[in-house]
């Protein structure tokens, strides 16, 4: 979990406050949105096929669970994480009848984001037993499991032989660089961080069997309906770059200085063990990954991504300094624009690096879920020891034999915060002692 910041509280606050309400805004214009899955509902509202209150149902419908699933992750990393803010402010903006309230209702969101989690944190403070320190526990597996996704994801594209053998590799490099740990050349001493190079060399190797696969393959055509469709879609989106570049500079400078993050659960591990580059690398993954996905969606609708190809989320990591951070998001959100059409030709043309993303996304989720799983019994056990652990089994079992109501990233965090509210009512009736 991170607990300190390079930057005030009031310097956090101001920036997510202007990132939720021009989030918002640009939802309210149908220009942007953070939630995939409820792009391709946008056009039914601009094409006059639904109305306002009709069409923001079903954007709060599809994204109210990623908001708890935001704030959960809250709790766990001490982050606020991009599906605490920017799906919330999706609903936001379809909610509001004008521009301005879509500015107020976004902008009074990030002020609740930035604010409240202070109130929260005192909250945990005044409790009988404050299990906020036992909660960084969620995020322990994240880093050693996560860095194998590349090989999960090469055994769901190709064959389970290919993800082995890319596993193997992995965990070999993993070990050598946990032995050796450190390499000096002329006098510099160069850390060998084990999450970094396994990931690496299980995305060379996913790379290198994407293209041997694409030699062989067939392109995918449009037809000329399709075409049409896509550059107009692709021109309305070229033609909002103002508002969405503004909108990469603000992300840029939020994960920067950490007034939101994207992918907290890999950054605030990254950040504790300080190796950023496990976070870069990881980035350059979701980017592979997503393009096939926003891509197509953005053509197909005419609305961007709020994030768009999350690009500003590395350059803004990446950034020296927190004025250059909005420099680069700008930057990089514009290019990407520009690239937007050919990157949508291009995929047409390499079928096979276009099922890579979906594969590395199932494998980054897949990854995701069972760290955090894991993660939740640690910490649940840390709480109450055993107890924890059947109580965070059997909100996992519920779950899944229920459905899915919750997102698998989400039910162990929220059962192992159940666990550590039960413990306190427990503590304060006495009828469990506290360890002095």
């Amino acid at each position: 979990m991170v607990t300190e910041f390079s930057y005030p509280l009031v310097f956090r606050a101001i920036v997510l406050i202007v990132i939720c309400a021009w989030a918002s805004l640009l939802s309210h214009k149908c220009i942007s949105n953070f939630n995939d899955g409820a792009r391709p509902v946008f056009p039914e509202l601009m094409e006059g096929r639904m109305s306002r209150a009709e069409f923001a149902i079903v954007v709060t419908g599809m994204g109210f669970g990623w908001v708890l699933a935001g704030f959960s992750q809250w709790l766990g990393y001490g982050l606020i994480a991009v599906h605490l803010t920017l799906i919330a402010t999706d609903c936001l903006g379809a909610w509001s009848p004008n521009k301005i309230v879509a500015l107020l209702l976004g902008g009074a969101w990030g002020a609740l984001c930035a604010f409240g989690t202070s109130f929260i944190q005192a909250g945990f403070n005044a409790l009988p037993y404050n299990f906020l320190n036992d909660l960084t526990q969620i995020t322990t597996p994240v880093l050693p499991v996560f860095c194998m996704y590349p090989a999960v994801a090469i055994a769901g594209q190709f064959d389970s032989k290919k993800g082995i053998t890319t596993g193997c590799i992995e965990a070999a490099i993993y070990i050598i660089c946990t032995i050796v740990g450190k390499v000096t050349v002329g006098g510099v001493s160069i850390s060998l961080y084990p999450y970094t190079f396994a990931m690496l060399a299980g995305m060379i190797c996913l790379m290198v069997f994407a293209a041997k696969k694409t030699k062989g393959g067939d392109s995918i055509e449009n037809t000329e309906e399709e075409s049409n469709l896509f550059t107009k879609n692709a021109n309305r989106i070229k033609s909002n770059w103002v508002y969405l570049c503004i909108q990469g500079a603000l992300n840029a400078l939020g994960i920067n200085i950490l007034a939101q993050a994207y992918q907290p659960a890999v950054l605030s591990a990254a950040i504790n063990a300080n190796d950023m580059s496990v976070f870069w690398l990881s980035m350059i993954g979701v980017i592979i990954a997503f393009i096939p996905l926003i891509v197509s969606t953005s053509l197909a609708t005419g609305v961007y991504q709020a994030v768009g190809l999350t690009t500003c989320m590395l350059v803004g990591s990446m950034a020296p300094t927190w004025w250059l951070a909005p420099i680069f998001g700008f930057a990089a959100e514009f290019l990407e624009l520009q690239l937007l059409g050919l990157l949508g030709k291009g995929l047409s043309k390499f079928p096979e690096l276009s099922k890579c993303g979906d594969h590395i996304r199932d494998a980054m989720i897949s990854c995701l879920n069972i760290a955090l799983t894991v993660g939740s019994f640690l910490a649940a056990n840390a709480m109450w020891s055993g107890v924890g652990i059947m109580i965070v089994g059997g909100f996992y079992v519920v779950n899944e034999i229920t459905g899915q109501k919750l997102p698998k990233s989400a039910v162990g965090p929220i059962a192992a915060v159940t666990v550590g509210i039960l413990f306190n009512i427990f503590a304060a009736l006495g009828l469990v002692v506290l360890a002095a």
